[in-house]
C-alpha cells in the first residue's frame, strides 16, 4: 500500500470508517483430494529414521548439500559401492585385495560418507562398471565404447561376487567405517547387465546371498534385497529372496503408491529392516515412514524441504500425515520437540505423480502457513505430470506454521526495500560485482527487490530475488556454487534465457520482530552482513543458533520502497475499549502521536494465557472480532506498527469473559477487566458471542 494512500485511509478511519473485522481474512474454501488434520498441542507419534547420503554418484558437491541441509548429526548411515570390474586377489587367509584402481574409487566414496559424521554404512553395487570403461582411478569414460571387462568377470559367477563383497567390506573397515549391509545387485528388475536376464539375476543373487550367509564374517553384516527400481517388483523379488534377506530395500523411480507402501508394511511384519537406499523426493520418504521405514538414503539431494524433514523426523513427532494414492502425492505435519517448531510437507513421484490438492485443517487455532494466514485451513496445489519427463518436477514443499503473538507481517510477494537490522543499511545491486549494503538513496532502483514465490523443479519452497532494474544481471545469485561458509553473493542472468538458477533461489523465513532470514536453496547458508572496514558486504556463512542472542547482522526487514530507515518503535496504542455488537466484539482504541502512518496488530489469548495475533495491518483505530466463542475468557492487547515495520508494545490487557445469554440482550457497551480481576465497567462484566451471531452480555 502506497504510503499517502495508507495515511488517507487512517485519516478517515479515524472520522467515518467502520471498524475492520475478522471477516476480512475470510477467503473461499477450496475443495482439496486430500485433508491433513493436525492439533498444536497433541503427543503426536515418533518417527524416527536412519539417514543418509549416497555416493553412487560420487559427487562431494551433492554429498555437501546434503550435509548443509540435513546437519552431520541427523546422519546415522550412508551409501558407498563396489565396483564389479576387476577380479580380487585371494590372499589365502580368508582376506580379499581390490585393485588399485578398486581401492581408489571406493576410498573416493569412503571420505565422502566421512564428510556426513556417520560410521554405518550400506555396500551396494555399482552396476556401471560391468558396462563401462574406467580410468586407473576408477572413474568412468565419456565413451560410447563399452567395457565388457567386468561382465565377463563377473557376470554368472556368484563365487567371484561373494569375493568381491568380502574385499570391499573388508576395505571399508580399513577405513574406520563400519559396514552394516550388504547388497550384491542394484535395481537388478532392470538387470543393467549383471546377468542374462531379470530371471536369471534372481537366481544369481540367491546364490551370492546363499555364499554370504554361509560364511561367518558376515554375521553381524545384513544381507539387503533386492534394491528393485520398480517398486511393483519389490514384494516378488523379497519374497523370492526373503529366506536369504535381513534387510527388505527397494526404489521408487516407478511403480504404483499401493505396491511401495504394502511393500515396507510387509517388510516390518517379517521383523527384517526395511530400506529405501536411493530417495529422490520428500515425497517418498513421508509415505516410506509412515509404512515402516527405517532406513532412507538420498540419491540427488535438493534442498529444504528435505533437510527439514529429516530433522523434525530426528528431533520431533508427526502431528498428522495424508496421501493421494491415485496421484502418487502426500503430506505429514511435525512438530520438532528442540526448536518447538512447526512444519508442514508436501511430495510427490518424481515420475508417477498427477496433480492433486490437499488442506492442511489446523484443530486447535488459528495459525500462518509461510505467513498467509490467520486460518484453520489452508489449501495447496502439488503439481504432477502426464508420465515420465512429462510435465513431472518431482514436487515437493516446505511450510513453516507459525502462531503467537509474533507471526509473519505479511505474506511475502512485492517489492521492497530489504534492510539489515545490524548495519542499518541498505542491500544494494552493483551488478556482476559483490552484492552489498549501502546508505538509502531515496528512489534508488539499485535497492529496490522483487521478491517473489517461484521455482525451477524439485523444491516449490523458494523466492526469487531480483533487482528491478532492467539490466539483466538482476538476480541475487551465490557466486560460484560455493557451498562454504564467506561464500560470497553477486547479481547474476541466471539461465540463458533470463530464468533462475538453483543458486538464484532463496528460503525467506520469518525470524522474529518484523524481520526474516534470507537462506540460499543451493547451499542452506544465510545471508548475512558484514559491515567490516572493506565496507557492508553481503555473504553466505551457517545460519545462528535458535538461542542465540546475537543475531542482527542475519536480519532483514522487507519495507515499502518508499519508506525511511528507521528503528524508533512507535508509542503503544492506549485506552483500549470493546463496544458489543450483533456479530462480534468491537475493540476500539485511541493511537500514539506518530509521524508515520500506523497500523495494527491485535492479539487475543484464551484461558491458557497465550496470545495469539488474530489480525494484521489494521488501518482504523478499531476491530470487529467475529471468532470469539460461548462460554471462554479472552484477553485483548494491540500494538501500533509503523511504516518502517517497527512494532510498539502492547496496549494494557483488556478481559472479558463470554457468557451463557440473557433473553433479550443483544448489544451493549463494557470495558471489561483489568488484570487485577477488578471490572472496569460497573453494570456488566463479560459478553457472549451465540451461535446464531448475537451478542449477549450477564449483569452482575
Amino acid at each position: 500500500m502506497k504510503k499517502n494512500l495508507l495515511l488517507t485511509i487512517l485519516m478517515l478511519g479515524t472520522l467515518t470508517a467502520a471498524a475492520q473485522t475478522g471477516a476480512d481474512y475470510l477467503k473461499a474454501s477450496k475443495k482439496a483430494d486430500v485433508e491433513i488434520t493436525f492439533d498444536l498441542s497433541a503427543e503426536g507419534k515418533e518417527y524416527k529414521v536412519n539417514w543418509g547420503m549416497d555416493t553412487a554418484w560420487d559427487w562431494d558437491f551433492n554429498v555437501n548439500r546434503g550435509v548443509n541441509h540435513i546437519g552431520k548429526g541427523n546422519f546415522a548411515t550412508g551409501r558407498v559401492s563396489f565396483q564389479p570390474l576387476d577380479l580380487v586377489t585371494d590372499n589365502g587367509d580368508g582376506t580379499y585385495t581390490l585393485t588399485a584402481r578398486q581401492q581408489k574409487k571406493l576410498k573416493k566414496r569412503c571420505d565422502m560418507i566421512k564428510l556426513t559424521g556417520t560410521k554405518e554404512v550400506n555396500l551396494n553395487c555399482d552396476h556401471e562398471a560391468l558396462f563401462r570403461p574406467a580410468d586407473a582411478n576408477g572413474d568412468y569414460l565419456d565413451t560410447d565404447d563399452k567395457d565388457y571387462t567386468g561382465r565377463t568377470n563377473y557376470r554368472g559367477k556368484a563365487e567371484e561376487w561373494y569375493k568381491l563383497i568380502k574385499a570391499s567390506v573388508q576395505f571399508v573397515q580399513g577405513q574406520g567405517l563400519t559396514v552394516v549391509s550388504v547388497s550384491p545387485f542394484n535395481e537388478p528388475d532392470y538387470v543393467w547387465e549383471q546377468a542374462t536376464s531379470e530371471e536369471q539375476a534372481k537366481k544369481d543373487f540367491l546364490a551370492i546371498a546363499k555364499l554370504l550367509k554361509a560364511d561367518d564374517f558376515f554375521k553381524d553384516i545384513r544381507v539387503c534385497g533386492g534394491n528393485t527400481l520398480n517398486d511393483d517388483k519389490a514384494l516378488t523379488w523379497y519374497n523370492y529372496l526373503r529366506s536369504y534377506l535381513d534387510e527388505g530395500n527397494t526404489h521408487q523411480l516407478a511403480g504404483s503408491f499401493d505396491n511401495y507402501a504394502s511393500f515396507f508394511s510387509r517388510v516390518k511384519r517379517d521383523k527384517k529392516v526395511a530400506t529405501a537406499d536411493e530417495l529422490h523426493n520428500v515425497g517418498e520418504a513421508i509415505v516410506g515412514v509412515n509404512y515402516g521405514m527405517e532406513n532412507g538414503i538420498w540419491w540427488g539431494f535438493d534442498s529444504k524441504a528435505r533437510g527439514q524433514f529429516c530433522i523434525d523426523s530426528n528431533e520431533g513427532v508427526r502431528l498428522g500425515y495424508g496421501e493421494n494414492r491415485s496421484a502418487w502425492t502426500c503430506g505429514a505435519v511435525y512438530r520438532n520437540n528442540t526448536t518447538g517448531e512447526v512444519h508442514g510437507y508436501l511430495g510427490s513421484s518424481e515420475r508417477q505423480a498427477t496433480t492433486s490438492t490437499f488442506a492442511f485443517v489446523c484443530k486447535d487455532r488459528d495459525v500462518y502457513f509461510n505467513g498467509d494466514g490467520p486460518t484453520r485451513r489452508y489449501v495447496y496445489e502439488v503439481p504432477g505430470g502426464t508420465g515420465y519427463q512429462q510435465g513431472q518436477i518431482g514436487a515437493e514443499r516446505l511450510f513453516d506454521i507459525t502462531w503467537g503473538e509474533d507471526v509473519a507481517p505479511f505474506v511475502v510477494d512485492g517489492t521492497y526495500l530489504i534492510v539489515n537490522q545490524y548495519s542499518g543499511k541498505v542491500l544494494t545491486s552493483t551488478g556482476t560485482s559483490k552484492a552489498t549494503t549501502s546508505n538509502l538513496v531515496s528512489a534508488s532502483k539499485s535497492q529496490q527487490w522483487k521478491v517473489t514465490p517461484g521455482y525451477t523443479t524439485g523444491d516449490m519452497s523458494y523466492w526469487f530475488i531480483d533487482n528491478v532494474t532492467t539490466d539483466k544481471n538482476s538476480h541475487l545469485n551465490l557466486l560460484n556454487l560455493n557451498l562454504e561458509d564467506e561464500a560470497n553473493v553477486i547479481c547474476w542472468q541466471g539461465g540463458g534465457d533470463g530464468s533462475h538458477l538453483l543458486e538464484e533461489q532463496w528460503y525467506v523465513k520469518y525470524a522474529q520482530d518484523g524481520y526474516y532470514y534470507i537462506i540460499s536453496r543451493l547451499s542452506n547458508k544465510y545471508l548475512y552482513c558484514t559491515n567490516t572496514s572493506s565496507g557492508s558486504e553481503v555473504r553466505l556463512k551457517e545460519g545462528p543458533s535458535p538461542k542465540a542472542r546475537s543475531k542482527a547482522a542475519f536480519l532483514w526487514r522487507l519495507q515499502p520502497i518508499d519508506s525511511k530507515i528507521d528503528t524508533r518503535a512507535p508509542a503503544a496504542p492506549t485506552e483500549l475499549t470493546f463496544q458489543q455488537q450483533a456479530d462480534g466484539v468491537e475493540l476500539s482504541w485511541t493511537a500514539p502521536d506518530d509521524a508515520d502512518p500506523l497500523t495494527y496488530l491485535v492479539l487475543r489469548a484464551d484461558e491458557t494465557g497465550e496470545y495469539n495475533t488474530i489480525a494484521r495491518g489494521i488501518s482504523t483505530t478499531s476491530y470487529l472480532d467475529t471468532t470469539a466463542e460461548e462460554g471462554k475468557h479472552y484477553t485483548y492487547k494491540v500494538k501500533a506498527v509503523d511504516y518502517a515495520g517497527n512494532r510498539s508494545k502492547a496496549s494494557e490487557e483488556l478481559a472479558t469473559d463470554i457468557d451463557a445469554p440473557v433473553a433479550g440482550k443483544t448489544k451493549n457497551k463494557g470495558q471489561g477487566y483489568d488484570l487485577g480481576g477488578k471490572p472496569a465497567n460497573a453494570s456488566y462484566e463479560g459478553i457472549l458471542i451465540h451461535p446464531d451471531k448475537k451478542v449477549y452480555q450477564r449483569k452482575r
